[in-house]
């Protein structure tokens, strides 16, 4: 009796439990089949809309999308609906691999609604919708479901490598792409390691940069941090964080490291949008030496300096020793702020440089090459000189140089060439120290400059003075007869001697009286090709056969009165050979 009674109880607790089984089972059913839809992309697809799936609210406040990637190539899937894009919505929100793409309160970046597959994976709630309690039961939204494939390899998480300083990746200086891990993923944080070796010394430039642009502003919610060690674990590149904005790249700058192992340590912190595939470039190279500095000018004259630039460029340009200094020799100073492989200076304009060949800019490196322009400052520019020619002679007067070290060159030009006929020293110049160069031609045009020399550089030659030479023929004299006498009589007064600029005593000379003759000097016959006749220091023009004139000085009575004669092209110039003649005074 009692038996019957325990199975009698059992037996309506087992179908009480069937019931129950039955009941939540039904409701699960119900449940997983309107609250869910399941989507498959084909093995073999054509990019665009696979499937199209409605849902409505009705009784479902929370239907969501099971997609399943049957493909063996990784693939994006794009979520397209029918709500329209704005800051807020509130009937309904919509997520995309756990992130909204349709929001309450927050505005929604553009592309939120894209999912990565890598190759048969399967993602739950990969699109869920959650109706607002203050949606009517007759809202409702519709997704077209679109795939494509993707043209780069994508790894599952499992399959990556490097996930700790151990077995850190070796990458080269150069650089490589690399990728933490694709698919969907989960709040948390997840890290990469590589490493690279630096023989000597090397410059790395690293950067990062997220491979899917689309995904780059999504609330900073992809956050990125970097850091870069040695192998003693000491931080040589300051940690930087990346929060992602359109298109920004992150880049801190170059450094220089020296030999030895470098580690590069990534970390993806909180939750990161997927696929979190990033480029991780070094842009590193072994160190390149600079060799020297080329120069555009290795020489610029004065008169072009804050004229023109000469440019300095490190040898090979792309050397990571740099210019780092400029040093202007002729204003003293040094410009110590530049740090790049081309420089261009044009200096400060000066004219205070004595003639010669300077030093100006020395450019110099991070290893010491140097490379130095020098400046060329000519010697001055002479006045013409004055000339006076004789038949076979010239006779020059040239001004004093504006510089004491300055010599000059009296040059004549012969067959086409200008050559050298003397040189004079700086105290052999001015107007009371003529000087004379022989071995002209008579009645020859001649052209004649001056050029200042000093310290090897030569100035721009003078003005040209051109002057004929004279007859070589001499005056054949007649006779010399005075034709004229008178007395002069001469007042006293006080010469002056001088001793080194200065007057130094007065002496007085008392009156006196000279007798002044007129002569007339008769030739036997006229001398051509004359322009006059210089007769006792009187100029007469013309070719004459008989020349009469006051002897300048006189004599006394029964003394020897000298008369010069000489034939000349001008009153200046072109004087021929002179005659000498000697007379008593009566």
């Amino acid at each position: 009796m009692k038996k019957e009674r325990t199975k009698r109880i059992c037996n309506y607790f087992m179908k009480g439990l069937l019931l129950c089984a039955l009941v939540f089972g039904f409701w699960f059913m119900a449940d997983a089949g309107v609250n869910a839809d399941e989507v498959g992309i084909p093995k073999n697809f054509t990019p665009g809309t696979i499937e199209m799936v409605p849902f409505t609210k009705g009784e479902n406040s929370n239907p969501y999308i099971n997609i399943t990637n049957n493909s063996d190539k990784p693939v994006k899937v794009t979520f397209e609906h029918n709500i329209a894009q704005t800051d807020h919505n509130y009937k309904l929100r919509i997520y995309v691999g756990n992130h909204e793409c349709v929001s309450k309160e927050n505005p929604v970046a553009k592309d939120a609604n894209v999912l990565y597959l890598y190759p048969y994976q399967r993602i739950e709630k990969a699109c869920e919708v959650v109706f607002s309690s203050s949606a009517s039961s007759s809202a409702s939204v519709t997704f077209n479901v679109k795939a494509a494939y993707l043209s780069k390899e994508v790894k599952k998480k499992d399959q990556a490598i490097g996930l700790n300083k151990n077995t850190a990746v070796e990458i080269p200086l150069s650089g490589m792409q690399n990728s933490l891990y694709e698919g969907v993923t989960g709040s948390g944080e997840d890290e990469r390691w590589y490493k690279f070796d630096v023989k000597d010394r090397a410059v790395i430039n690293p950067i990062f940069e997220l491979a899917e642009k689309e995904r780059c502003s999504l609330f900073h919610q992809s956050q990125t941090f970097i850091k870069i060690y040695n192998s003693r674990d000491e931080l040589v590149y300051k940690e930087a964080a990346t929060q992602y904005k359109g298109e920004n790249i992150w880049n801190i700058g170059s450094k220089t490291l020296t030999s030895g192992t470098y580690y590069v340590k990534i970390v993806n912190n909180r939750q990161a949008y997927y696929p979190a595939t990033f480029m991780f470039n070094l842009n590193g190279h072994d160190w390149i030496p600079a060799n020297g500095i080329s120069c555009s000018s290795s020489e610029i004259q004065l008169s072009d300096i804050g004229k023109k630039k000469v440019i300095a460029q490190t040898v090979p340009a792309n050397s990571d020793d740099k210019i780092v200094s400029v040093y202007d020799h002729l204003t003293g100073k040094t410009w110590d702020w530049y740090n790049s492989n081309t420089v261009d200076y044009d200096g400060i304009p000066s004219t205070a440089t004595a003639p010669g060949r300077h030093a100006w800019i020395t450019f110099k490196t991070t290893n010491g090459k140097t490379f130095t322009t020098y400046v060329i400052s000519p010697a001055e520019k002479l006045k013409k000189p004055r000339v006076a020619t004789g038949y076979n002679s010239a006779k020059f007067w040239v001004d004093y140089p504006n510089k004491l070290q300055t010599s000059v060159r009296i040059q004549v030009l012969k067959k086409g060439k200008w050559t050298t006929a003397k040189t004079l020293g700086y105290f052999s110049c001015g107007n009371s120290n003529p000087v004379t160069i022989k071995g002209l031609k008579p009645l020859t045009n001649y052209k004649f400059r001056v050029q200042a020399y000093a310290n090897g550089m030569t100035g721009t030659p003078s003005d040209i003075v051109t002057m004929k030479t004279g007859s070589k023929k001499k005056p054949a004299i007649k006779s010399i007869k005075i034709v004229q006498r008178k007395k002069v009589t001469v007042k006293g007064w006080w010469r002056r001697h001088w001793v080194g600029g200065h007057i130094s005593r007065y002496e007085w000379v008392p009156p006196y009286t000279y007798t002044k003759y007129k002569v007339k000097v008769t030739l036997k016959k006229k001398v051509p090709k004359i322009g006059g006749m210089w007769v006792a220091g009187n100029w007469v023009k013309g070719s004459k056969k008989s020349y009469t004139v006051w002897v300048p000085n006189g004599a006394q009575k029964g003394k020897k009165l000298t008369i010069r004669i000489s034939t000349a092209l001008g009153k200046g110039y072109g004087n021929g050979p002179e005659v000498k003649k000697v007379i008593r005074a009566k």
